[in-house]
């Protein structure tokens, strides 16, 4: 092989390792907890980015056992109609198997907009923030985050006030 052709294949080799790099950073599938998993949601969707998207996440469940998925659409852009049947096609592979799916991200205009879709979005839990999303994951598994002093006190057999 002439030393031209190698170039090129290294160069090609380089490009497509980059390119698996930049889909596995659009697609993180985070575990926030034992039975939590997160996956926020950047630029837009489109059909081969749903694939990949499900791909990784039905897998994350499959490992990790994880009862909770929180898909954060803080980042999406634009949902239209298009975005929209791709998130509830996510929501329904994730309850397959098991795991209830939260969406949080939403804004108002958001709200407004599957609302005007005319998408039945009954059967999905929403929240708007991923701070309303993971106290409500927590809740769901019989959780609760309290604060450090709370927990001193509460081993002390103190009510934390003072006599």
């Amino acid at each position: 092989m002439s030393e031209p052709q190698n170039r090129d294949l290294t160069a090609q080799a380089t490009i497509d390792q980059q390119r698996l790099t930049i889909r596995e950073m659009q697609t993180p599938v985070i575990k926030v907890w034992q039975g939590v998993l997160a996956l926020p949601i950047v630029s837009s969707l489109d059909t081969a980015r749903t694939q990949e998207m499900n791909e990784a996440l039905l897998q994350a469940i499959v490992e990790s056992g994880s009862e909770i998925v929180i898909l954060d659409i803080t980042g999406v852009p634009v949902v239209d109609t298009a975005v929209a049947k791709h998130l509830l096609e996510t929501v329904s592979a994730a309850r397959l198997l098991g795991a209830e799916v939260l969406i949080v991200g939403l804004s108002a205009h958001t709200a407004m907009t599957l609302v005007h879709l005319g998408l039945d979005l009954s059967g999905v839990t929403t929240r708007t923030t991923m701070a309303k999303g993971l106290e409500l994951a927590f809740a769901r598994l019989g959780l609760e985050v309290v604060p450090k002093r709370a927990v001193v006190d509460r081993a002390s057999g103190s009510d934390g006030s003072s006599q």
